[in-house]
């Protein structure tokens, strides 16, 4: 069981941090760009949404993988295109996949891929299915204005297409989630002139993620029977320069471990670890027969370890 192919599309106009300084003089942009260690991050033009990135990101994947033999699609948004019906239906039918599959929406934003590996390898060992499509897709910038300096700095938009299949010599899992719903207003969308508005207590978010991130990636490694020596890769959810330093230095994880790449992609929420693990692979740094940990955690507020064998 392993995830045999992915692919990403990201939004075609590129906001860097230097355009919110013209838009916003009384920011201090250096240190803002040392603290959330972003330079420019892709966002969505006029002309595009949620769904044209995961067509995109959907095309790309199937230009070098067969179509034909898929049995199951997983969306993973909190910035659907479509809830009714499910994004992942209008999917199966824009895209061309066979119509005997089953496909579903998961809403859930950082920690939703690791959730999406869940839900596909879960249904290979019920033997309901062989080879599965997770499109994680997130447009959060439609909900910050320019002049929002908690959020706007760090959030893209991109969409990653993978296909897990039941086959090969790899793993996926064990899993470990922690789930806090009494913080769920720290990260949130707010009703504001007649439309929705992203809300963030950075601050909180921060001291959540470093409070709980290492239990669960304690607990993940106890469940795994391994020890932090023994993963390869470390492909954390990419939230911002100052929690993954925070995180890094806590875990002691050592620098040539340590997949980074939020510099000039930004946070692009459920799509952050996917497209990481593609940017791995083809920098080499992602290979056969490694032990990769993915560790997603934010919104919910959630966290959601898994540990990969290539």
């Amino acid at each position: 069981m392993q995830i045999t192919n992915i692919e990403f599309a990201l939004g075609n106009k590129t906001e860097t941090i230097q355009d919110l300084g013209k838009h916003n003089p009384d920011w201090i942009i250096d240190k803002l760009k040392d603290k959330i260690g972003i330079e420019s991050r892709p966002v969505i033009d006029n002309n595009e949404n949620e769904k044209t990135l995961v067509l995109d990101a959907c095309n790309k994947l199937f230009h070098n993988t067969d179509k034909n033999n898929v049995d199951g699609i997983i969306h993973v948004s909190q910035s659907a295109f479509s809830r009714l019906p499910t994004s992942a239906c209008i999917i199966q039918d824009e895209i061309g996949l066979p119509k005997n599959l089953m496909a579903f929406d998961l809403i859930q934003g950082c920690s939703g891929f690791v959730y999406g590996l869940s839900a596909a390898t879960a249904m290979m060992q019920q033997n309901a299915l062989k080879k599965v499509l997770i499109v994680c897709a997130d447009t959060y910038s439609k909900y910050i204005p320019l002049n929002d300096r908690t959020n706007r700095p760090i959030f893209a938009d991109g969409a990653a297409a993978a296909i897990v299949e039941n086959t090969g010599e790899g793993s996926i899992g064990p899993f470990s989630f922690f789930t806090d719903g009494s913080g769920g207003d720290l990260l949130t969308l707010q009703e504001k002139n007649g439309g929705e508005k992203l809300f963030m207590d950075g601050k909180q978010v921060l001291k959540f993620s470093v409070r709980e991130v290492p239990k669960v990636f304690d607990n993940l490694l106890s469940k795994a029977h391994l020890e932090k020596r023994d993963i390869d890769l470390f492909v954390f959810h990419q939230a911002s320069a100052v929690i993954l330093r925070q995180l890094k230095n806590k875990l002691n994880i050592p620098d040539e471990k340590w997949f980074q790449n939020i510099k000039n992609i930004g946070n692009t929420v459920s799509a952050t670890i996917p497209i990481a693990i593609k940017q791995a692979i083809d920098g080499g740094l992602y290979k056969k027969n490694m032990n990769i940990m993915l560790m997603g955690f934010g919104v919910g507020l959630s966290v959601a370890g898994c540990i990969l064998k290539s």
